[in-house]
Order: C-alpha cells, then structure tokens, then sequence
C-alpha cells in the first residue's frame, strides 16, 4: 500500500520558481505511482482556490506570503493530523520546514526537509546589515529543529549543512533535481520556429545573450546589466535580452534597464516579463548564449537547461555549478562584469578555443525513485 504523504510548500504553481518546478515533477510522478498527496502552500494569490482536489492530490492554500504561511500551515496542518493519517511529512526550505518539523515532534511523524540553499553569511549580503542578521538567525533556527532526513539537492548544500550546522552525516542523502529532458531538448524547436522569433523580434544580424529567471541578488544580475555600456565600445551588435519572473528586485531591475534604454542603450537591450514555458524554450533555442552569473546556487535549474538545450553558458564557479553544468561553459569571478564581457565577446568570436565540459544529466524519474527511497528508509 502506497504512503500519504503530509507536504508543505512556501509556494507551489502557479507560482513561477525553480522550485514549484522541481516539486510540480516529484508530486506528478508520486501520483502515478499511487501516493497520496496532500498539500498545504501559500494563497498568494487570491483568484486561486482555497482548496482542490485532483486524483491523489489535495492542494490546501493558507495564508497570502511567507510569513503568514507560517502561521495558517500550522494550523491548517494540526487539524489535517487530527483528522487524517499520514505516513510521514514532507516539508521544503524556508519556511515550511517550520510547520513540518513543529508537527512532527507533537504528532511523532517522521520528517523530511529538503534543502535547495543553505545561505549563511551571504543573508547580510543580500538583505543587508539588519534584515540579514534577522534572516541569518531564522536560518539558524530552522536548522536546530528536528528533521530526520535531510534531501540535499547538491553536494554543496550538504556540505553547507555539515560545515555551518553540523547536521550529521547518517542524516544526509544527495538527490540532484531532475531536469525535463522531454521538454529542454533542441531537437524539439523546429528551425521555422527560431526563424519567426528572430524575424518578430528583430534578432536577425545581432548576437543573442539572453538571462532568464528571477532578478533576486542571489542571481548576480547586477554585474550583467553593468556590462552592457561596456559592451557598446567593443560590438554594438551584442543584444542583451532578460525575461524577468515576478521577484521582490523585479520592478527594481526593470527600473534599472529601462534608465539605460533611454540613455543611448535601448539598441542594446529588449525586456520580456516571464513569456509562457515553450515561447521560453524557443527563446533560449533561438539566442546565441546564456548567461546565469549566481552569486550562490543550491542545484542551478536555468543552468542546467541551458546545458539541456546545447546553448554556451556563462556562470560563476560557486556553490552547486561545478558540479552540475558541462558543454560549453566558461566560469568567472562572482560579480565581475569585466569578465563577463570578456566570456561574451571569447565565445563571439573565439567559440572553439573554448574547453568543452563533460555532460552530466540529471533525470527526473531517477530523482522520485531516490526520494521513494528515503521514505521507504524512514517507514
């Protein structure tokens, strides 16, 4: 007999994020194999329903963003083991690994955490001096309650967990995230097709660097939009293109960008606001290059599709991205946009001098089959 699983998600679709991604694929797969979910995730937005249920999937939506998820999950969650039971619970970082792990110890259920990012000193980086302190302290707290098993999405991450909290090692698995090979694949973008977007929106005769996402610091976002009055004086030909997904920085960075455009750089800049999945896919077919310069990843979804799609990638050499990316990848300095021009203008022009990485894949399928794995390790 398959397990109810107990879940709980600071957000889930249609929420954009690498994250409601990851878990939209694991919930899928666990479905099919006649697990019953059930889920408690924010109500961010109010024209969605309070409550679905689908074929082995309840969703509950509480709350209306973090913090308030906080409070109304737990809740939600005290009455749901009351009333129902669960096999285990199975929680997400951040915020939900609160709920989880408070009704694990009252309710004696086993628990499992998995953990995309672990940030510790890189909060007062992103939040600054006191709100950093403030989420530092809340990161430290979430990794002093209990949880029995620990996901870790990277060997950086369980590393991070070994060096800075002390988590033991009995209680750490490395499951990388699964990537959809069904769907990143460049055999599946006809040609027309690149040719129609590039022909919409003007590509023709230009060279594509596109940086897709969200425009959170974490991202190094800032050191690509440095680069582009530098790139002016080497090729004018260069286009940077963003498609920007909803995030605290969004209006910031977009407020950013549209100052350049009207400062004598707007040839050098187009701005998408999250297009649909497949005009995304068609999107990164149809550029010339990719480049993700994070500041910290804890897995690194946008660099690994890049890898999927055959297309160069420009990144940092931090945290999780060794481990993960491969083809042709050139690795800079974490908020250099010197180097980040100097990468652009070597793959213009000098593509094959550039080292070709070894390729490692990440299937989704082997993902959900590691994590039925913890929970059979745990029963």
């Amino acid at each position: 007999m398959k397990k109810s699983i107990l879940l709980f998600l600071d957000y889930y679709l249609p929420h954009c994020g690498g994250v409601e991604t990851v878990f939209e694929q694991i919930i899928q797969r666990l479905r099919a194999k006649g697990y019953h979910i059930t889920l408690i995730t924010s109500h961010f937005d109010k024209r969605l329903k309070t409550y679905e249920h689908l074929n082995n999937l309840e969703i509950y939506r509480v709350g209306f963003g973090r913090f308030s998820f906080l409070f109304f999950s737990l809740i939600k969650g005290f009455f749901l083991l009351k009333q129902q039971k669960f096999d285990l619970i199975h929680a997400s970082t951040y915020v939900g690994a609160f709920p989880a792990s408070i009704l694990g110890y009252f309710f004696h259920k086993k628990v499992v955490l998995t953990v995309h990012e672990v940030f510790g000193k890189l909060w007062i980086l992103y939040k600054g001096w006191f709100w950093g302190r403030v989420y530092l302290f809340l990161e430290k707290m979430l990794f002093i309650m209990p949880y029995t098993i620990y996901h870790c999405v990277s060997k950086y991450t369980m590393n991070s967990l070994r060096l800075l909290y002390g988590i033991s090692d009995e209680k750490l698995h490395v499951i990388y995230n699964g990537v959809d090979y069904d769907f990143w694949n460049p055999e599946y973008v006809d040609e027309q097709k690149i040719t129609d977007w590039k022909k919409e929106y003007s590509w023709n005769g230009r060279f594509i660097v596109l940086y897709y996402g969200h425009a959170g610091k974490s991202k190094g976002l800032d050191s690509l939009i440095d680069c582009i009055p530098q790139m002016i004086k080497y090729d004018p030909t260069v286009l940077f293109v963003f498609n920007i997904i909803d995030s605290k920085r969004k209006t910031k960075t977009l407020n950013r960008l549209r100052f350049l455009e009207k400062f004598g750089f707007a040839r050098q800049i187009q701005i998408f606001q999250g297009v649909d999945k497949n005009d995304l896919r068609d999107m990164v077919a149809s550029c010339d290059i990719v480049v993700a310069p994070s500041l910290s990843e804890g897995f690194g979804s946008v660099h690994t599709e890049t890898v999927a799609m055959k297309k160069p990638l420009i990144t940092t050499y931090i945290a999780s991205l060794p481990e993960v990316v491969g083809g042709t990848t050139i690795f800079i300095k974490p908020g250099s946009s010197k180097q980040i021009l100097d990468a652009i203008l070597t793959i213009k022009e000098n593509q094959q001098d550039v080292e070709i990485l070894p390729v490692k894949t990440f299937h989704r399928d082997e993902t959900v089959e590691k994590i039925e794995n913890i929970y059979e390790l745990i029963s």
